[in-house]
């Protein structure tokens, strides 16, 4: 009886060390959702999983700061939003506050600086205003909203493409003649893509911006310690080392 009862007891202590040891393992991930609408040098996604790009450097050294594990979970662009505010996920970034639908999300300061514009092939002349393009066929991106292009007259017509390197491929092939898209991604495309050549080095600017990391209110990240982490990075040089890696050789910081 006193073996049993060892036992028993020696068992239940097991249980209570598993479930402690559970708890804090999972309390110790940061997860961060990441959008599949987006390709390199921001994220470099294969089948469910990044395996590195900006962002997945971002997050591994914002973790790393925070003293937490990354884990990323990839999904569409529609679905990002929702795993934040269903306590899926602890927080985005790289987004503004006018590309969500929540006003509930806290907000942390910049992490990165980026350009939206208008891109093309090498043999398209470049509109030289973006009323020049008010009307025509323009590739987009599912999900993701355009205000500063919103007032033109005809509006254009969006063809939307699942993430930014498929719609660089339907450029390329002619579907269209101009794309929405950012400096970061379309300077990278110009650097590596096979047939970077017939990638316009000119391009219109529709606006410079900012992009930020968003937290639900409630979350177990802080907004006070999210920003201290992402000052400390910013002093040891840590974002402007993951942007350079990624940017062509011939340009300035």
């Amino acid at each position: 009886m006193i073996t049993f009862g060892f036992t028993m007891s020696f068992t239940r202590f097991l249980l209570v060390v598993i479930v402690l040891t559970s708890k804090t393992v999972f309390a110790s991930e940061l997860v961060m959702a990441i959008s599949n609408g987006s390709g390199m040098p921001m994220t470099d996604i294969r089948g469910e999983e990044l395996m590195g790009g900006i962002l997945k450097e971002f997050g591994d050294a914002l973790g790393a700061q925070l003293n937490l594990q990354p884990r990323y979970m990839i999904l569409p662009r529609t679905r990002v939003e929702g795993a934040l505010l269903r306590g899926h996920a602890d927080l985005l970034c790289d987004l503004r506050p006018e590309w969500l639908d929540s006003r509930t999300f806290l907000w942390s300061d910049a992490i990165i600086s980026n350009r939206m514009i208008v891109a093309m092939r090498r043999n398209t002349p470049s509109p030289d205003s973006l009323n020049a393009i008010a009307g025509l066929r323009v590739g987009t991106i599912q999900g993701y909203r355009y205000p500063e292009v919103e007032y033109l007259q005809p509006k254009i017509v969006r063809d939307n493409a699942a993430n930014d390197s498929q719609n660089l491929e339907k450029l390329l092939l002619g579907r269209f003649d101009f794309i929405f898209t950012n400096r970061i991604f379309f300077d990278y495309q110009r650097k590596v893509h096979p047939e970077r050549s017939r990638l316009a080095p000119s391009n219109l600017k529709i606006t410079d911006f900012d992009t930020y990391c968003a937290i639900p209110a409630q979350g177990k990240l802080g907004i006070a310690d999210l920003n201290h982490a992402i000052a400390r990075l910013k002093a040891r040089g840590i974002i402007q080392s993951i942007l350079a890696r990624y940017r062509p050789q011939d340009m300035g910081r």
